[in-house]
């Protein structure tokens, strides 16, 4: 499954809309902005990586380092309802 999402777009994801790379499902609404979306496959079809930044990390007082600091799997389907709201 290919989905484009420009980098930085702010995705509000919902619980059961994605999981951690153990494959939990989420619990809580996560709130990210896009880093990169797809690149290596994952074992559930209709889901795709997710890798991006907290909110949080924008603020001077975080200012995080990392490429990206959350790697999540997500629904495709839910990524463009997250991507809108």
């Amino acid at each position: 499954m290919r989905i484009m999402l420009p980098a930085d777009t702010r995705l509000s994801l919902r619980a059961g809309e994605w999981a951690t790379h153990v494959g939990q499902l989420g619990t809580t609404y996560l709130d990210l902005r896009v880093v990169d979306v797809g690149g290596e496959p994952t074992d559930v079809p209709g889901w795709v990586r997710v890798r991006g930044h907290g909110l949080e990390c924008r603020w001077p007082s975080v200012d995080c380092p990392e490429p990206w600091c959350i790697e999540i799997t997500a629904r495709g389907e839910a990524l463009y309802d997250a991507a809108n709201r």
